[in-house]
């Protein structure tokens, strides 16, 4: 059973992931806590947040938030995948092993803890996921670059002429990423009932991407974060957009 929630942000919101959280969701939507064998973060993941030693089991973190943090989520019952967010360390997003998984290659922090890759597709408990990822910092003017910000955060013209050609023969049942479509970030507050705000989400190259992606592809539901609403909890049985924050989908 695949769990889907979330921005975590290192620590400050781990609670997203944790097993109170969780079984109060799997309550309300009538299933078993343990039957989670998966659970999706949809961004912002935040770990490893500073520089830590990496080798092909995974990360080594130095800092003890991040030590402490790993620790926990190795505790868990079940794998985690972490959609990449903005406020993610790509500097060290780029040095995690590459490891067969899902049917693709995913990238590795622990033993249960890994990175999905940007672009790409994977077949988790029989259901077919694109992974998209990424979002453009409205702070990154108070940020530092290599410390709390990194430019990788908006994909490079290279990886979407990629994804993009491929999308023709692309079968997939969800789509999981960091912001939205405009289309789903619209519903998320009535300030983008304006057009004026909503076309300035096209200020980010991401949200551009995720229109593009959005008029091609064919899909059942798109769930994303970014955004620090649980819209699509509330909304899930009628919208094919579904921002989360807090809350948790089963599928």
């Amino acid at each position: 059973m695949i769990y889907i929630t979330g921005d975590t942000h290192n620590t400050t919101d781990m609670s997203n992931l944790s097993s109170k959280n969780m079984k109060l969701c799997c309550m309300e939507q009538k299933v078993d806590f343990h039957d989670i064998s998966t659970a999706i973060v949809l961004g912002d993941f935040g770990l490893p947040w500073y520089e830590c030693p990496v080798d092909e089991k995974g990360i080594h973190p130095v800092d003890h938030t991040d030590r402490y943090l790993l620790k926990w989520y190795k505790e868990k019952p079940f794998t985690i995948l972490a959609v990449q967010g903005n406020h993610d360390n790509y500097d060290m997003i780029e040095k995690l092993p590459e490891m067969e998984m899902f049917g693709n290659k995913a990238l590795k922090l622990s033993e249960n803890v890994y990175y999905l890759k940007r672009g790409e597709l994977y077949l988790i408990e029989g259901k077919r996921f694109l992974a998209l990822g990424g979002a453009m910092s409205d702070d990154k003017s108070w940020r530092t670059p290599h410390e709390s910000w990194w430019s990788h955060e908006e994909w490079t013209e290279e990886e979407k002429t990629s994804l993009i050609s491929k999308l023709p023969d692309i079968q997939v049942d969800y789509v999981l990423s960091h912001t939205g479509p405009s289309a789903g970030i619209a519903l998320t507050d009535d300030f983008f009932s304006n057009q004026i705000h909503l076309d300035e989400l096209h200020n980010d190259s991401t949200v551009v991407l995720n229109d593009d992606i959005d008029s091609k592809l064919s899909y059942k539901k798109w769930f994303f974060g970014h955004w620090h609403t649980d819209w699509g909890y509330e909304h899930y049985s009628e919208s094919k957009y579904v921002p989360l924050y807090h809350q948790g989908i089963i599928l």
